[in-house]
């Protein structure tokens, strides 16, 4: 266990350091944006996305960190990759939020839908996760984010916060969940402006 730790914060601290490399060319990405006008072009292009943050993980990562260790070089230039295309598409996804709103689900379909939720839970700050904490909260109030994945993100940004798991007595419902998260984390008012 002690040596996870370890190991995950020698990660974190490889992180951390790649954030000040990361080149993103806005030009591109607002350009991408602009040429978004129909629901189709608004399910490709949040699909696109979705499979390049996919493209970017999987199996192969395990395997390289057994192969040939969580410290080598392989295995940094794969989290490398990673961290990249993680802040490539969260700036694809909020300017998405910013010109459309989160994607509603009978026009998009599943994945598109689920796009933005799986960007930002990839995000690398607590900060990235509580700036869009509106726009998911309102698709969760409009059925667009189940009640599962607004848990699920407010839960890891408990985490991140207060280092540590939230815990909750039995029994509840995932609403009481939500709203105590909601109250540890200080967003009462982002979720108020959310039902605007």
């Amino acid at each position: 266990m002690k040596n996870l730790l370890i190991n995950l914060s020698l990660l974190s601290l490889f992180l951390i350091g790649c954030k000040e490399e990361i080149k993103i060319d806005y030009a591109t990405i607002e350009k991408e944006i602009e040429g978004v006008k129909t629901i189709d072009d608004k399910r490709n292009y949040l699909e696109l996305i979705f499979k390049e943050d996919q493209k970017v993980r999987g199996s192969h990562g395990s395997e390289i960190m057994i192969k040939h260790g969580v410290n080598s070089k392989k295995y940094n230039e794969y989290v490398k990759k990673q961290i990249i295309q993680d802040a490539i598409n969260l700036v694809k996804v909020e300017k998405y939020f910013e010109k459309f709103g989160h994607p509603i689900s009978t026009e998009v379909g599943e994945i598109a839908t689920v796009t933005p939720w799986t960007v930002i839970h990839h995000a690398q700050t607590y900060q990235e996760r509580e700036r869009n904490f509106e726009i998911f909260y309102k698709a969760y109030l409009n059925g667009n984010l189940d009640a599962g994945a607004i848990s699920m993100f407010l839960g890891r940004m408990y985490e991140m916060k207060n280092r540590k798991r939230f815990q909750m007595k039995n029994p509840y419902k995932p609403e009481d969940k939500i709203n105590e998260l909601i109250k540890k984390l200080n967003l009462e008012k982002k979720k108020a402006n959310a039902h605007y």
